[in-house]
């Protein structure tokens, strides 16, 4: 699944990481979790940004004046030089200034032996930036760039489909890598808190308003948008117009719609333009007056499910997912999560969550155990949630480096990593408690 490598970026000072189909990334808070995530996010996309810029290619060659947009970056030039332009840009709205980073910075991500791509810095005295972004792509990468280069056919009714799918075929050969990239950002409920006004804000503002948001953010933005009508009969509605009966089974189907109703405790529908929680009773409520549980996990079950239904695998990766969210909802919302992942998706979790951590391990363990015990723990923890621990790692991040916490003997996360804390603060509990009993044998005698 490839190998990230990051130097001296934000609070990351060294990362290197296999990236499992499913990976956990813990530690405390501004340690560089999020940092790691964006840096997945960065590269993953690289594939549908290079499909994207060589459609713009096609599309420019027609002269549509006066329509502009992020890929024109490869106007009048070729592929390459395109995407190096684009990856510059994409680079400075996913992590911010280059001028402030250590020369030192490089990000790279090697999706397969002969395929890689390395983002640095380098001192350049034809550009005003002290930190001039530098692109250095693999050999075959660029190869590829070059016969693609004016690839596809200009038409006025756009780019022929049989083209399109040709030109993935080769491009996720050389990426070895089929996933759509879904990112959830942490930070969610002020989000879905300004629904009712965020489509009139979002399109009042200008391209240069919007390529400001950082690009992780404004794709989750955007794909809510496009899609929150799809939900006007809610997630039911998505099943009875036919979406994943053809690649899932009705079983696994229920048990999602039934995790997702025990986290969110109602149904949600977009109605008449109107974002809805509607619960048991029948009544509903706006979703900007639903508690802060709901508005923070109701787009990632909407994004989970209507994904789970689609027929391409997806890389999620979401940030936090038990914000706001009682204990009982966290260990459902992992085993959605499971679940998903189990449909031949892939998982990248930040978490700070002890129940979230410790619903993984036990997701680990019953996947151990059915192999041992002929699957009698199917009443405990059914076979759908669980856990394959040869494609699952989990990273601790803290002081700018990541370390793995798997532990190699049970392939479980460590449990110091899980609950670390618990034991200063029982700690700090028995020398109060030690220090109670001292004081009344003082005032005894």
């Amino acid at each position: 699944m490839g190998r990230l490598i990051i130097n001296e970026l934000g609070p990351i000072r060294r990362c290197e990481l296999d990236c499992s189909r499913f990976i956990t990334l813990t530690g405390p808070q501004a340690s560089g979790k999020s940092t790691i995530a964006k840096a997945v996010y960065f590269f993953r996309t690289i594939k549908d940004d290079i499909l994207n810029l060589a459609s713009a290619q096609a599309i420019n060659a027609i002269s549509l004046d006066g329509i502009e947009d992020e890929f024109d970056v490869v106007h009048g030039t070729t592929l390459r030089k395109g995407l190096e332009n684009f990856l510059r840009e994409k680079f400075l709205r996913t992590f911010g200034s280059s001028w402030g980073m250590s020369n030192e910075m490089f990000i790279e991500y090697h999706f397969t032996d002969s395929c890689f791509v390395k983002i640095s810095l380098k001192d350049e005295t034809r550009f005003d930036s002290p930190n001039y972004i530098w692109i250095t792509l693999s050999e075959d990468l660029k190869k590829f760039l070059k016969e693609k280069d004016h690839y596809f056919t200009s038409t006025p009714l756009g780019v022929p489909e049989d083209e399109i799918k040709k030109f993935k075929a080769e491009l996720y050969k050389l990426f070895d890598d089929r996933c759509y990239v879904v990112y959830i950002p942490a930070g969610r409920s002020m989000m879905t808190l300004l629904s009712q006004q965020f489509g009139y804000i979002y399109a009042t503002m200008g391209d240069v308003q919007k390529r400001s948001l950082d690009s992780c953010t404004r794709d989750y933005l955007e794909r809510i948008l496009r899609l929150k009508s799809e939900f006007s009969s809610g997630l039911q509605g998505l099943v009875n117009g036919g979406f994943g009966k053809k690649i899932l089974s009705t079983e696994l189907i229920d048990q999602a719609l039934d995790l997702v109703k025990k986290i969110l405790k109602g149904v949600y529908r977009y109605n008449d333009g109107e974002e809805q929680i509607v619960l048991e009773n029948g009544k509903y409520v706006k979703i900007n007056f639903s508690s802060s549980g709901q508005q923070e996990s109701v787009w990632i079950l909407n994004l989970l499910f209507y994904y789970l239904l689609q027929p391409y695998p997806v890389l999620f990766i979401i940030e936090e997912p038990e914000s706001h969210l009682f204990p009982e909802a966290q260990k459902y919302m992992t085993e959605l999560i499971a679940l998903v992942y189990n449909c031949k998706h892939s998982i990248l979790l930040t978490t700070h969550s002890p129940y979230v951590l410790g619903t993984l391990n036990n997701l680990l363990y019953a996947k151990m155990c059915s192999a041992e015990k002929n699957d009698c723990v199917k009443e405990i923890i059914p076979a759908s949630v669980r856990l394959n621990y040869e494609e699952f790692d989990s990273w601790f991040v803290q002081n700018g480096i990541a370390e793995n916490c798997m532990d190699s003997e049970i392939h479980m996360i460590q449990n110091e990593r899980i609950d670390g804390i618990s034991k200063v603060i029982n700690q700090e509990f028995d020398e109060l408690l030690e220090l109670q009993n001292t004081n009344e044998k003082g005032i005894d005698q």
